[in-house]
């Protein structure tokens, strides 16, 4: 990841709800200089008036999350990847998405794609999770993200690149 200066991202729905039920969205949105949702986004979080909705609209409340008006839906894409896509594209930043087609057709757009096992790692590597790799592996997949243990610690392992 480039310097946090530089780095201005859009998030997509998985992240807010992963990063806030692993209790470490606060630390990961501190790692960008901007973060935005669409409100499309905003929108599939607010279905369920969960811990994750009430985290996030604390963190628009404390301008740490920016909401802009983005929600159209594209071919084959949900709501909220459809919009993070469109928000970045529209604002040139980082789009963070974890589906694979999402993640494919952000690239042939031309945006640059983390997801939210890069984040996970940049936290880790700058010692803001206590855990273990294998402890955030088994806490991700108890969360229902699915992701190869071989994946997941090629990802880990290369910790100084």
């Amino acid at each position: 990841m480039p310097t946090k200066e530089s780095l201005k991202v859009v998030l997509n729905t998985s992240q807010l709800i992963i990063l806030s039920k692993l209790g470490i969205l606060k630390k990961a949105l501190e790692l960008f200089d901007e973060v935005e949702i669409p409100s499309g986004v905003l929108e599939e979080i607010s279905r369920k008036k969960n811990q994750v909705y009430r985290e996030v609209m604390r963190y628009i409340s404390e301008r740490l999350l920016y909401v802009e008006d983005v929600k159209r839906r594209l071919p084959r894409l949900g709501l909220g990847e459809s919009s993070a896509i469109l928000l970045a594209l529209n604002k040139n930043k980082i789009v963070a998405l974890d589906d694979k087609n999402a993640r494919r057709l952000a690239r042939e757009l031309g945006l640059e794609v983390i997801g939210t096992l890069s984040i996970l790692k940049k936290l880790y590597e700058e010692g803001a999770l206590a855990e273990t790799p294998s402890s955030i592996y088994r806490r991700l997949i108890e969360l229902g993200f699915y992701i190869e243990k071989k994946l997941f610690d090629k990802i880990f392992e290369d910790k100084t690149s």
